[in-house]
């Protein structure tokens, strides 16, 4: 059998196929599609010679084709011109603002998408890193610039009936945006010959969830997948992590007049232009820019920290609302009607569960000023091999931030002040090494978040 004809036999039991599942009989698609039933009936018994090009579309219209199980039909019917991924697939979700100060991040992650070297990349961090606006800005460009068209999984969709999207399945959730037959092989032969990169949250997915996806990576080589997860996992084969930490802040203390570096902060001035309509005339004063540069090092440049201290600014002066975030940070990682408090929770579970040997390492640097690997080897007195995995594990864990050095000089790291604040609150109380904190009068009614 030629190649010609076995493309027609092919288009012919297709056509009835997707008739059938229409539910239609072949006089009802007629009349829908304006194509005689004598047209219909001759082309699922292959009667005819190749169809015309608007007799295809005529066809596909009327039976609601999209997505793969439309290119199929025409590349069945020998039609040149079929229809690319880009024409079905919804953009992804749009970001209303670009991830503040991510741009480094941004390219790398792209470049790494691009990579065939990269198949699967987890971007992972605490909550309120930004993971879910860096993922929908980078998943964005590549799909609007067509580099590469994303299928995108969005959390807050949800399924006919009222049931979460999530409870449909990996496969299922994805032929539904492609327009196939839910079934594994079915799915990973509509997207075999493209560049396909799916996004998922891999909090909605279970064990044969990920097993299936395991399958479609392995028959779809040219399909990258982009999962975003809070989880710390032990590196697998196959997986690229790429971990979002806190924004760079500049070093801030009561003890130096100003921080040095503040003025000239994207972090520092995205807060102080968020500042600006409440207060237009003292944004620019000298004790303004004191008093966010102290709250954003005090909060370690955590995007979601942030934001939620922009809400406490309704109701305090920025130079109060320093005092509290000297007091702890904590308070101000939550806004003020209790939102965004998962970081607070996920920071005390992250403590709970270290190992003990991290734990240690972690008591042992809380009070400390800016360290270098070194320098904690010295002030923990243990060997270097162990403080070295306590410090990678606290690092990765998100636990430890870093704090800008020199070029050519060893990395400095130091504690979180949230992390701090928490650890602090299960002790008895110490005099802050940084910066005592300063009292004031009224503030012994305050309450810690973390008490």
């Amino acid at each position: 059998m030629t190649a010609d004809r076995v493309s027609k036999v092919q288009f012919g039991r297709m056509l009835r196929n997707a008739r059938k599942r229409a539910g239609m009989t072949q006089n009802q698609l007629a009349e829908i599609s304006t194509v005689s039933v004598r047209a219909i009936r001759d082309l699922e018994l292959d009667r005819t010679g190749t169809p015309r090009t608007q007799t295809v579309q005529l066809l596909a219209d009327a039976l609601r084709l999209v997505g793969a199980r439309r290119t199929e039909l025409e590349s069945a019917a020998g039609l040149r011109a079929v229809r690319s991924l880009y024409d079905d697939l919804p953009a992804p979700s749009a970001v209303l603002a670009p991830p503040l100060a991510r741009g480094e991040e941004a390219a790398s992650l792209s470049r790494l998408l691009r990579s065939p070297s990269h198949q699967l990349i987890k971007v992972t961090g605490p909550p309120g890193m930004g993971k879910t606006t860096l993922i929908q800005s980078v998943a964005g460009e590549l799909h609007r610039t067509e580099l590469m068209p994303v299928i995108s999984l969005d959390r807050a969709r949800s399924a006919p009936h009222g049931r979460h999207e999530a409870s449909l399945g990996l496969v299922r959730r994805v032929a539904e945006v492609i327009g196939c037959d839910a079934a594994l092989a079915d799915v990973a032969r509509s997207l075999v010959s493209h560049d396909v990169l799916l996004v998922a949250d891999d909090r909605d997915l279970d064990d044969g969830d990920r097993q299936d996806l395991r399958g479609l990576m392995q028959l779809c080589g040219n399909l990258r997948v982009l999962l975003e997860t809070c989880t710390v996992t032990a590196d697998r084969t196959g997986e690229t992590s790429f971990t979002l930490f806190p924004l760079h802040v500049p070093e801030w203390s009561r003890q130096i007049s100003g921080a040095a570096g503040a003025a000239d902060s994207p972090v520092v001035q995205y807060m102080l232009s968020r500042c600006a309509p409440l207060y237009p005339e003292d944004v620019s004063a000298p004790e303004t820019l004191t008093a966010i540069a102290g709250i954003c090092w005090h909060l370690d440049g955590i995007p979601v920290a942030l934001e939620s201290a922009l809400s406490w600014l309704l109701i305090y002066e920025p130079t109060e609302l320093l005092r509290i975030a000297e007091e702890s940070p904590a308070r101000l990682a939550a806004s003020p009607s209790g939102e965004n408090s998962s970081l607070v929770e996920w920071v005390r579970h992250a403590l709970a569960t270290l190992p003990e040997s991290a734990t240690h390492t972690l008591h042992g640097l809380v009070g400390s000023r800016p360290w270098t690997v070194t320098d904690a080897v010295a002030l923990l007195a243990g060997s270097v091999a162990d403080v070295e995995d306590s410090l990678r594990d606290l690092r990765a864990r998100g636990l430890v931030r870093r704090v800008k050095s020199v070029r050519g000089e060893p990395q400095r790291f130091v504690v979180l002040n949230l992390v701090r604040d928490l650890v602090r609150s299960t002790r008895a109380p110490r005099p802050d090494p940084y910066d005592a904190p300063v009292s004031w009068d009224g503030l012994h009614h305050v309450q810690h978040l973390a008490s």
